[in-house]
This record gives C-alpha cells, structure tokens and sequence, in this order.
C-alpha cells in the first residue's frame, strides 16, 4: 500500500467534487490514475490481485463486475457494426429497397429476419456511404428524416 495513502486519501476527497462533476466514468477514472501515478505509487488500476483490467472501453469493468454486477446483463444489441453491414447488404441486394425506408425499418426488419436487434446508429454510417455512392439514394421525408431507395 502506498505509504502516503492517508494523504491520497484526504486530496482526493477535496477534489471529488470536481472530478464527479466529469459525467464520463473513464475519465473520471483517468483523473484519479494520474493522481495516483503523480504521486509516485503504483498504477492504482493494476493493484496485485485486482480484477479490474485497465484500458480502453469497458471490458475491464465488466470483469470486475462478476457474475452479480452490471456487466453481466444480457446485451441486446448486436456487438459489432460488421453484422449490421452484412445485414444491410443482404437487404439492399433484396427487394427491400424498392420502397422508401427510414433507419427505424432498416432496425425493425433486421430484427424480424436476423433475431438481433441492431442500433441505428451501426447503419448510419454505412447507409451514408451507400448513398454516396450511388448504390441507394436518400432524401428527406416529410418529417425530415432520411429516408432511402433504390
């Protein structure tokens, strides 16, 4: 343990305030590691026998989170963008796209077809591109929201 911990202890109490005020947790994390690293102790994020990984993302905490903790939820929402993608592309090489489609039915018939529920924003970005280059085209609808065809 660090022999100054006391006094760690004391600062960090006096800064709380201003480090919760960072709605984000990693850097409210962040701050705290550069406090402990500052004052010369150990990685406080790599203590000896801890399970909590540190590093980019999240997947430290949901380690750390065990079998009881907010990390063991069961997601339900796809992991990654590439299954949207090749979602998508199934979809576009269809008839889908004959009719004026939003995000939203994009979502709703993945769900329906593939049984995982993607967010819309992993189809944002390749809807985009798609639209740029000519394989679907957009526009807004009366809600002015994107709407996409062929």
């Amino acid at each position: 343990m660090n022999k100054n911990f006391h006094e760690l202890k004391r600062q960090l109490a006096e800064l709380s305030e201003t480090i919760n005020k960072f709605e984000s947790e990693a850097v409210q994390l962040r701050i705290v590691e550069l406090l402990f690293n500052q004052a010369g102790g150990q990685r406080f994020l790599e203590a000896p026998g801890s399970s909590y990984a540190a590093g980019p993302g999240r997947a430290g905490r949901r380690e750390a989170a065990g079998p009881s903790g907010a990390g063991s939820r069961a997601r339900t929402t796809a992991p990654s963008a590439s299954g949207a993608v090749a979602a998508l592309a199934r979809l576009i090489s269809s008839d889908f796209f004959n009719q004026k489609r939003t995000i939203g039915d994009i979502v709703k018939k993945c769900e329906e077809e593939v049984g995982t529920r993607y967010k819309s924003n992993a189809f944002s970005g390749p809807l985009s591109r798609y639209a740029n280059s000519g394989v679907l085209k957009r526009e807004k609808n009366a809600d002015g929201k994107y709407v996409y065809f062929k």
